[in-house]
């Protein structure tokens, strides 16, 4: 096992905003102490480095995990993606890395009964979808816009928003990509 633990230990307490001074302080160590632990040059007795995690308000094993290296290319091949279900809709996810930075996946919006009132909802992030087949609807709190096959969409997911399948074929199917992940 080769972990870089002053490395680890240094990005943790950047992520967090903390100055050396500061995680010191919070801590009841001393500034030198955690430099030299960053630096590689001191190994922390384990009551320190208790109370350090402590202080930056993380698992101790988690500065012992190996970083495995990320795939920088990805393949799944046809019929080999995970699909998901989510009420009417079927979701095939495009982007199964879990170190992916996109979430893309192809969605089958399955016609709903006319009389089917649409629940609007929001979340955080933003959404984006390219229409292959069909006709989609996108209700908003202000507007509707129905999507014709070839059609892109963007939009902040904080607005309240539906999609809802809008033609006469019983499946309209989209390529979708969403922030932050789903699933």
């Amino acid at each position: 096992m080769n972990i870089d633990f002053g490395a680890k230990f240094k990005k943790c307490r950047k992520d967090k905003g903390m100055s050396i001074a500061m995680l010191a302080e919070k801590a009841g160590v001393s500034p030198g102490m955690i430099s030299q632990i960053e630096r590689n040059t001191t190994v922390p007795s384990i009551y320190v480095f208790w109370k350090l995690c402590n202080a930056l308000g993380e698992s101790v094993s988690v500065f012992f995990e190996e970083e495995k290296p990320k795939n920088k290319v990805t393949l799944t091949r046809a019929g080999q993606h995970r699909v998901i279900s989510g009420g009417v809709n079927q979701y095939s996810l495009l982007t199964p890395d879990p170190d992916r930075r996109v979430e893309m996946y192809r969605v089958v919006f399955q016609r709903e009964p006319e009389d089917r009132e649409p629940v609007l909802a929001s979340h955080d992030g933003a959404e984006c979808g390219y229409i292959l087949s069909g006709v989609l609807r996108l209700i908003t709190e202000e507007e509707d816009y129905v999507l014709y096959p070839g059609d892109s969409v963007y939009f902040e997911s904080t607005i309240l928003h539906y999609l809802k399948n809008n033609g006469d074929e019983e499946e309209c199917v989209a390529v979708w990509c969403e922030t932050p992940f789903t699933w």
